[in-house]
């Protein structure tokens, strides 16, 4: 009878200090205090998944979005490689939670073929998009993200952008950002502790 009233004891103390540590958990992304939607509702958006993709094809599910090139040789490698072993962390910790990675290109002149076969290198379930030169300066401009051509060499763009990962709710709203250094268990810990 002890050991029983023992075991409901912990298992009592345990429920309260998962509860406890819902209700003080600080998330590890910036707030923004933000209604915008990351596309306005009239852009046409070329999608490495063959969809129509906009703000819809975001939603019920959280989506992590980072601004990059197919030609960076190092940060967008790196930053999609740390998406990657998110992606799986989340997978393995909790099948039931769905996660978007979503890659847009600042690079204009990379066709679809090209961002899709980059991004699918990194994870087959991440989706790449195309913009036209002005959808592209509104998405960067909704997001607040800046990029600029700094080079050219042997025929290959180099572009100089921002680095953070933007966190979307379940609804496409960006309502947060993480910023470098980018750490993989706290982009994690957000997904499966921090957002329920």
């Amino acid at each position: 009878m002890i050991k029983r009233i023992t075991l409901i004891v912990i298992a009592i103390l345990s429920i309260m200090f998962v509860v406890e540590q819902q209700d003080t958990y600080k998330p590890n992304y910036t707030k923004l205090s933000s209604d915008k939607l990351l596309f306005d509702d009239d852009m046409e958006i070329k999608a490495t998944d063959g969809s129509n993709f906009s703000n819809d094809s975001l939603k019920n599910k959280y989506t992590y979005v980072f601004f990059g090139y197919t030609n960076c040789p190092d940060f967008c490698p790196d930053t999609l490689i740390k998406l990657k072993r998110l992606s799986n962390l989340v997978k393995d910790q909790n099948p039931d939670e769905k996660i978007n990675v979503l890659f847009v290109n600042v690079d204009i002149n990379d066709s679809l073929n090209k961002i899709k076969r980059y991004v699918e290198y990194f994870d087959s379930s991440f989706i790449g998009i195309k913009l036209e030169e002005d959808d592209l300066i509104r998405v960067t401009k909704n997001a607040g993200v800046y990029y600029k051509k700094i080079s050219t060499e042997d025929g290959v763009d180099f572009f100089d952008h921002t680095g953070a990962i933007f966190l979307l709710d379940k609804n496409s709203k960006i309502m947060g950002i993480y910023t470098p250094p980018l750490i993989v268990d706290s982009l994690k810990d957000d997904i499966l502790y921090g957002l329920k």
